[in-house]
């Protein structure tokens, strides 16, 4: 079965009460997965709630999920780092899906870094059988730790192909309420280093999740995820934790070796631990890979890059890489808005700047009339739009119902607050429609209402599919010369962007 599969069944049958989760590749199959096998799968309005609720959950006594892409773990990560500190109860595991080559993302980023962060341990599974053997361990160390614990997804695993095996949870957390409250803050980061870390760096030495393999030559590989699946060499140490490292177990390993690979997507995180591992333990080994220009710097890696590393004789970092447009984008229900694009393109002056927003507005960037000039994260554009309007201009934004819903709607109350001078189009179809899923976004039939409470000075509503384009385009141009506030919902009927 499919590594998201195999993970699903795997968390059902060990009492998951509770999938909390955000729309977004290559976690959109996977909540899909967790529902049809049975798991409870609730999708939040943005990760941070999803990431309490999933904390709450486990403060009761019931085992929970957290799934998010790896931009959405940037949101989740301030409940996130302070569980490490705060504790849990029932295991937390927090699925960070992570876009190498940044094929359906607006960034390519390495969730791992979250780890460090948070002083908090990380999964890297290899395979669909090893995912839901890491699944499993991840939430028998969380109740043992009292922390949630990190497990890195890509589509590569999660469509991977394997037979299954059936893994059983052998733990029962408790939280321990004492443990946050019978401390100060600066106590909780101690007792987190001191006395649980070197039960984590215990456990991580001796995992079985390692797979570790020596054979005869001095050149071997370290790997970490799914990318492991692309190594054919002798010497291969595959890690099942990327963060901590078990440091014994690779001294070991790298002793004897004269060259060795690191395999990692997408940052090089283990390299460049293992560079200083190599200096700290006085080792004569030459560690490769993305910072040594061995492998490609950026982008996902394949079969030929790991085939070629050792021969090549790189002269810095290595971007030798194919960039392609992503012909899916042209298949999303995105379409629909083309009268709305076409009528500002025709309003505003050129040197005009128009904030966009993560989602189907992205895409004026790309394709005629190209409107949109920024576009920097999920529900910001009506913030942008605030620091637009400093330079005189009315604020122009676009945003899509779920980014209004997910966090525009702040924005929106800055906007009022501090009285910027802003036209804000929310373009409504209903859907995510960059992320489209199984299971409906809360608060997209209520998006008027939202709008009315934050006390905007305007809100107009015009339906593209029964209103007359020209009515829209001077809806447009009489609210662009209004003061303030001004709010238009424009309704649209999904359909591809292509036709």
């Amino acid at each position: 079965m499919s590594g998201e599969r195999g993970l699903a069944e795997t968390m059902k049958a060990n009492g998951v009460a509770l999938a909390a989760g955000v729309f977004g590749d290559p976690c959109t199959s996977l909540l899909g997965a967790l529902s049809q096998a049975g798991v409870h799968v609730e999708i939040s309005v943005e990760e941070k709630s999803a990431m309490a609720q999933a904390l709450g959950a486990s403060v009761a006594g019931k085992r929970a999920l957290a799934v998010f892409k790896q931009v959405g773990v940037n949101v989740a990560c301030d409940p996130l780092i302070n569980a490490a500190i705060h504790g849990t109860g029932a295991g937390v595991l927090v699925l960070m899906g992570d876009d190498p080559g940044a094929a359906k993302s607006t960034n390519e980023q390495d969730s791992r870094w979250f780890a460090k962060l948070s002083e908090l341990p990380v999964l890297t599974p290899h395979s669909a059988d090893h995912l839901a053997r890491s699944a499993v361990e991840g939430l028998e160390l969380s109740e043992t730790l009292g922390v949630p614990v990190l497990l890195q997804l890509t589509e590569r695993l999660t469509q991977a192909q394997d037979a299954v095996g059936t893994y059983t949870v052998s733990t029962q957390g408790t939280f321990d309420r004492d443990r946050p409250w019978g401390r100060f803050i600066l106590d909780r980061h101690r007792y987190l280093l001191e006395t649980l870390y070197p039960k984590l760096q215990d456990h991580v030495e001796v995992s079985p999740l390692h797979r570790v393999q020596r054979g005869r030559g001095e050149q071997g590989v370290v790997s970490c995820g799914g990318v492991s699946a692309e190594v054919r060499s002798q010497n291969h140490f595959a890690l099942g934790y990327a963060y901590p490292l078990p440091e014994q177990r690779l001294v070991k390993f790298l002793g004897g070796l004269k060259r060795v690979l690191v395999v990692e997507e997408v940052a090089p995180l283990v390299e460049g631990a293992l560079q200083a591992l190599v200096g700290a333990h006085g080792l004569e080994v030459q560690i490769l890979g993305r910072l040594s220009g061995h492998l490609p710097r950026v982008g996902p890696l394949e079969a030929r890059h790991v085939d070629g590393a050792f021969s090549r004789s790189p002269q810095g970092w290595n971007f030798e890489l194919e960039i392609k447009p992503n012909e899916a984008l042209m298949a999303l229900p995105c379409g629909g808005f083309e009268p709305l694009y076409q009528a500002l393109d025709e309003l505003l002056p050129e040197e005009q700047r128009v904030a966009g927003d993560v989602g189907c507005s992205i895409l004026q960037g790309y394709f005629p009339p190209q409107l949109v000039d920024t576009a920097y994260a999920l529900g910001t554009s009506v913030a942008t739009a605030s620091g637009l309007s400093l330079n005189g201009h009315k604020g122009v934004a676009l945003i899509g119902d779920t980014g209004f819903v997910h966090s525009g709607i702040t924005g929106l109350l800055n906007a009022v607050e501090h009285g910027h001078n802003v036209l804000v189009v929310v373009l409504n179809n209903g859907i995510p429609g960059m992320t489209p899923g199984h299971v409906g976004i809360p608060g997209l039939a209520k998006i008027n209402d939202l709008v009315r409470a934050c006390g905007v000075d305007t809100l107009d509503t015009h339906d593209l599919n029964t209103a007359p384009d020209a009515a829209l385009k001077a809806l447009l141009a009489q609210r662009l010369q209004r003061a303030g506030v001004n709010v238009v919902v424009v309704k649209a009927t999904p359909k591809p962007m292509g036709g």
